[in-house]
């Protein structure tokens, strides 16, 4: 286990904990969630590729922790708070 699977582990659990705050309409935490989510991935390629710390699992699993991120802000935002129209979501 090196330092960006970590990071990507890291995000991985921030999810449902961002989910909790955003729909209990905390939104300066889940938007300082979301931000350090980005900013893990960030940092988790950023030393994948300068230290060649890139794995198999990385690869797969470095974007899906993004995708998930993103399709549970736009679930909540959508299906939940109906803040963003359902078509915009579809």
């Amino acid at each position: 286990m090196n330092v960006p699977n970590i990071l990507t582990i890291l995000r991985f659990i921030m999810i449902p904990v961002f989910a909790y705050f955003l729909s209990a309409r905390h939104y300066i935490t889940a938007a300082v969630l979301f931000l350090a989510g980005g900013l893990t991935d960030v940092l988790d390629g950023y030393i994948a590729r300068k230290y060649d710390l890139v794995t198999s699992w990385g690869k797969i699993a470095d974007p899906l922790a993004d995708k998930l991120m993103q399709i549970t802000a736009m679930v909540i935002l959508s299906l939940y708070l109906k803040v963003i129209p359902v078509e915009l979501f579809v």
